[in-house]
């Protein structure tokens, strides 16, 4: 199976003036904004902006492959995948500016973004999904129970900051958290500015709160919204999504398939599935029950008392947690030990309605398919029964035809000895 590395060797030796932007050139796009470009990018374009095949040393120099973080099977591909485009034509050209990267515990805040100038006047702005730090997860799990989380004001502000800078038009995307804060900020903008962005790639982001769907700036950048998900996605089918997804077909399974190193790429194009697979169904089914069973002050409430027990590890990012897992996961007993009763009961009350939830769903599923595979059988019984019937009429019709003929030559015989028996007797 060919992914995001192969498309970039196959490719690579084609500029956009030769062959357009396309889908996958944004999914690599958003796969770099990961990296750190910390004192390498500017932040104001100005002057002569570094370009990719300029600063692969100084990037990859930043990049501890050594480090729990970049054990991750998607982390761990993204250097690769940065050299490789950086060697090539089609990127190695590549112009980066107006690089920010903010993270702050005390407002669950994290959030980065830069802009690719791709020549002739097009540029794609690149909002980075969650990384590794906490405080990035933590915000995540807020967008359950906020309208707005400080990463998506973040996100609108940047890109009306950003764009006295530039004339031309616009491409935004982001994988995962990073499409949903370029869905927002677009939706977010005045008319002007949003005639500029010809087009928002979500990558298997998550949705939004009703309110916001309901907003006349989403509702008018539903046609120029492409969203990408693979078939068994989870991230993706989060909260509430209006505009249309196409599925992509993926090497990994359940969550892993949200490393887009595992979608399936054949020429500048992905390879789409007709459907998500059932377990994205019905788990994204499980969290919508789970979520309305909550009212907003339980949600806030959970997260809060679950991002507390994990914070009493004194962990700061998830590789810290990973680096010290079983003392993480001492402190992370004793810490929920020790909490008030109530709280302790809260927790268990809500994870026991995730649960019970997710028990109705596939209770649910499996009656679907039983009844679909009797409804099958009926079908499959009726239809060789009918055969049967057509056989036996026409044995039987074939039977009486044997017989007719049997009986017309029969009587033709009895009148062809009379015929003789008449002759030999006129001779006699």
């Amino acid at each position: 199976m060919q992914n995001i590395l192969d498309y970039v060797e196959w490719r690579g030796d084609l500029s956009f003036e030769r062959d357009v932007f396309n889908e996958v050139d944004n999914l690599i796009l958003s796969a770099l904004a990961y990296l750190d470009f910390e004192g390498i990018v500017p932040f104001l374009p100005e002057g002569d902006i570094p370009v990719l095949s300029e600063i692969v040393d100084k990037v990859m120099n930043l990049v501890d492959t050594e480090s729990p973080r970049y054990q991750d099977p998607f982390f761990h591909q993204i250097p690769e995948l940065f050299a490789k485009a950086a060697k090539s034509v089609r990127f190695g050209g590549i112009g980066l500016s107006c690089y920010v990267n903010r993270i702050d515990y005390d407002k669950s805040e994290q959030f980065s973004a830069l802009v690719f100038s791709l020549g002739g006047g097009l540029y794609y702005i690149a909002f980075r999904g969650t990384d590794d730090s906490l405080a990035g997860w933590k915000e995540d799990f807020q967008m359950s129970f906020k309208d707005e989380v400080q990463a998506q004001r973040d996100a609108a502000a940047y890109l009306k900051s950003i764009l006295p800078y530039f004339e031309g038009r616009f491409l935004m995307g982001g994988h995962s958290k990073g499409g949903n804060l370029a869905v927002y900020a677009a939706a977010s903008m005045d008319d002007d500015i949003r005639e500029r962005i010809e087009a928002v790639y979500n990558n298997d982001g998550p949705g939004f709160q009703n309110g916001f769907i309901r907003s006349r700036g989403y509702r008018s950048m539903l046609g120029r919204i492409s969203t990408i998900v693979p078939k068994s996605s989870i991230v993706g089918m989060l909260l509430e999504h209006k505009e249309e997804y196409k599925v992509v077909n993926s090497d990994e399974k359940g969550i892993m398939q949200h490393n887009v190193f595992s979608w399936e790429v054949r020429g500048k194009n992905f390879v789409y599935h007709d459907h998500l697979e059932k377990s994205s169904i019905n788990l994204n089914r499980a969290v919508k029950g789970w979520l309305n069973n909550l009212p907003v002050e339980q949600r806030e409430q959970f997260v809060e008392e679950l991002f507390n027990i994990i914070y009493a590890t004194g962990a700061m990012t998830v590789s810290d947690l990973y680096k010290e897992r079983r003392t993480a996961a001492e402190e992370m007993i004793r810490s929920y030990k020790n909490i008030d009763a109530e709280s302790r009961k809260f927790l268990k009350k809500t994870l026991f309605t995730f649960f019970r939830e997710s028990q109705k769903v596939l209770k649910a599923s499996i009656e679907t398919d039983i009844d679909a595979f009797k409804l099958k059988r009926r079908y499959k019984e009726k239809t060789e029964a009918g055969n049967e019937q057509g056989t036996e009429k026409t044995v039987k019709n074939k039977t009486r035809a044997e017989e007719t003929a049997t009986d017309v030559a029969g009587t033709k015989q009895e009148e062809a000895g009379s015929d003789n028996i008449s002759t030999q007797k006129a001779q006699d």
